[in-house]
């Protein structure tokens, strides 16, 4: 790390140990073979809310891709879309050991900790008193990710390379976002590169259980390149830009060309068919590298196991039924993206906003 304000993930970074499976999908766009897809879940348990009902209906990643074509995004090279797509599809692990982003819901009732965040200074984030669940831990791997959505303050805040502590959250760094507002940030204080909140665009179990993504995805790749765009980070950059020839910038929105009866009769599970009209609907932006290849930013099992819910819905049902529908294999999955390849896709760029 050379830029305090780009610290907020890292060298790294949040998937690194994965298994690579081949990029460039074996079946095409048009594929329509009998449905192999096993029941629909039938779990119930007290889950969390959807996350993305927290942040403004006017951020870019509550915005359809088709209003977003409306009010002036452009479509960029092939090319581009086909360096993206080069590097591979990664199988993403979903254990409790995994690389994911743990997301706590907070109230009243929790524990207040401070939040500090200083090994480059003071994040936005730093010294702020919030609720955090009982037993709240970031993930065990060396990125400590961890997002706290406080209720209370109306506030969500991300922190990287976390320790938790009796009466603290110590971070290197991270970020604030106030509940509401758009999710991005342009001050340099998050948790990822591209400085989205976590909770704009994470992939939760409810919503996989619900059958329903109202929001954007999150894209981690391999290599991501300056200048970094809207609705990323634009205003300091990124020192994580990998040099590709043809690569793609963090902020890029890569967008999935099938149809809703496309989906339907593909041989995916219900809950990949939920991921894929998402990426149809709403697209997924690149916000993150050094992953072993293509993969979605998804809810960690500590959300709940962590905090002691008697009830983990990735385990008792999520994981299962993709491993019986092939999207999955215990606790590997493959993002939904293995029935793909770059020609399904265009890669654009949305019009400067606010953020």
């Amino acid at each position: 790390m050379t830029l305090r304000y780009r610290a907020g993930v890292s060298a790294l970074v949040l998937l690194f140990p994965l298994l690579v499976a081949c990029g460039g999908g074996a079946n095409t766009a048009n594929s329509s073979g009998t449905s192999t897809t096993a029941p629909a879940p039938s779990f119930v348990a007290p889950l969390p809310w959807v996350y993305s009902q927290i942040f403004s209906s006017t951020s870019p990643l509550h915005t359809t891709v088709a209003t977003l074509k409306t009010s002036g995004a452009t479509t960029l090279s092939q090319a581009a879309m086909v360096s993206l797509w080069s590097q591979g599809v990664a199988n993403q692990d979903l254990s409790p050991s995994s690389w994911m982003f743990p997301v706590y819901v907070s109230s009243a009732s929790d524990p207040i900790k401070t939040f500090t965040c200083t090994k480059w200074g003071f994040c936005n984030a730093h010294g702020r008193a919030i609720h955090v669940p009982s037993g709240a831990l970031p993930e065990a791997q060396s990125d400590g990710h961890i997002a706290i959505i406080d209720t209370v303050l109306n506030l969500e805040v991300d922190g990287w390379q976390c320790t938790a502590n009796s009466s603290s959250l110590d971070c290197s760094w991270g970020g604030a976002y106030s509940l509401g507002g758009s999710g991005l940030e342009n001050t340099g204080s998050a948790a990822v590169h591209g400085g989205f909140a976590a909770g704009l665009f994470v992939i939760t179990a409810q919503e996989l259980l619900n059958g329903q993504i109202n929001h954007a995805l999150g894209l981690l790749t391999k290599c991501l390149n300056d200048p970094t765009v809207y609705p990323a980070d634009a205003k300091n950059g990124t020192d994580q830009s990998c040099g590709a020839t043809g690569a793609p910038s963090y902020g890029n929105l890569v967008h999935l060309l099938w149809t809703p009866a496309q989906i339907a009769a593909s041989p995916y599970s219900l809950e990949c068919k939920t991921v894929l009209n998402a990426l149809a609907t709403y697209g997924a932006y690149t916000f993150d590298t050094g992953n072993g290849g293509l993969a979605f930013l998804t809810q960690h099992q500590f959300s709940y196991t962590a905090t002691g819910q008697q009830a983990n819905p990735w385990t008792a049902a999520i994981l299962p039924h993709l491993t019986a529908a092939g999207d999955a294999n215990g606790t590997w999955w493959n993002s939904c993206l293995n029935h793909l390849s770059a020609s399904d896709f265009e890669l654009l760029q949305i019009p400067a906003g606010s953020y």
